[in-house]
């Protein structure tokens, strides 16, 4: 099973098909280099080249106004990657969301390790599954993943981090899974 799963990775890694980024990792502006952005569990990612142990790649997503983060999608407040200078986005066109507002498509070049990659994002989804029904099951009956939006469930497991133990990775990859299920409106 793991050659399996190895060759799989590696051959996505070669035809530059969509990966994503497994937990929080640094964007770096070369192999080896500065950190140029922070990215988030599960933030999609397309690939330029694979230098060793790091992988060229490109994310493209979208700010509000002069925000230093991305998010997956117009008008849903699905963190992707935080740059420290607004000048590392490079802004594509932009787009307005149901409510007028602007959003900057925006795409961000940079190298990552390749063991912080996953080829499907179902891997980030699965462990957030896994600690939604651990983690908060443990206290209380289990919330419909569609009982709050996908701009609320932050908020939401943001109050119960004292009571879950649950460490900033936890919260980052439960906070993925959640708003994957949850309805946009």
């Amino acid at each position: 099973m793991r050659k399996i799963l190895a060759t799989l990775i590696i051959a996505s890694f070669a035809c530059g098909a969509d990966l994503f980024v497994g937990s929080m990792t640094p964007v770096l502006d070369k192999v080896g280099g500065k950190v140029i952005a922070e990215l988030h569990a599960g933030a999609k990612l397309k690939q330029i080249s694979q230098n060793g142990e790091y992988v060229e790649v490109e994310y493209v997503g979208f700010i509000p106004g002069e925000s230093p983060i991305a998010y997956a999608r117009v008008g849903v407040l699905e963190q992707d990657i935080n740059v420290g200078d607004m000048k590392t986005f490079k802004v594509i066109k932009t787009h307005k969301d149901p409510y007028d507002n602007e959003w900057d498509e925006v795409s961000v070049k940079g190298f990552v390790k390749k063991d912080t990659l996953v080829a499907d994002i179902d891997v980030v989804h699965k462990a957030g599954q896994a600690l939604f029904e651990e983690r908060c099951g443990s206290c209380h009956a289990l919330h419909a993943y569609d009982e709050f939006g996908a701009n609320v469930w932050p908020s939401v497991i943001e109050t119960m981090i004292s009571n879950s133990a649950l460490t900033p990775q936890e919260v980052e990859t439960l906070n993925r899974f959640l708003q994957s299920k949850a309805p946009i409106e």
